[in-house]
């Protein structure tokens, strides 16, 4: 795995509900896992614009970076060959709209949970982790 990682960056994204409760961006991706919403960056393009950029294309959900959170790398088959993948995950806000799942990208269904609907059903631990710092990060109760 010499060659240089293929990058990523996505978020953690909230919003609070009208009684003020707050709500995590939650998609099933294209491996019927969910997860968070992210993407590749386009070369040239900064993380928060990549993040931002993935966010709204996969959910229609547009947010604002707050900051950053994590950094996380694991290896990922890219045409047949082992590659690193380094992903950096951001805390962002956005106000309250329905999400509209990307059909085209393969993301099946996007939706607001709560927190500990999130961190139920999240399939990665890595993601979990990263999702956890974010709700540390806003003193969320989990």
């Amino acid at each position: 795995m010499s060659q240089k990682p293929v990058r990523a960056a996505g978020a953690v994204v909230y919003t609070r509900g009208d009684d003020g409760a707050l709500h995590v961006l939650v998609i099933k991706d294209r491996y019927g896992a969910w997860t968070i919403p992210k993407g590749h960056l386009e070369p040239d393009e900064a993380e928060e614009a990549a993040a931002v950029r993935e966010i709204a294309e996969e959910t229609g959900i547009l947010c604002t970076i707050e900051g950053p959170l994590a950094r996380v790398c694991y290896p990922v088959l890219k045409h047949g060959a082992w590659r690193e993948k380094e992903v950096t995950y951001f805390l962002a806000r956005a106000d309250y709209a329905p999400p509209a799942p990307a059909l085209d990208e393969g993301i099946s269904e996007a939706r607001w949970m709560s927190p500990a609907e999130a961190l139920a059903v999240i399939t990665y631990s890595q993601v979990r982790d990263v999702t956890r710092q974010a709700l540390a990060a806003l003193n969320a109760p989990v």
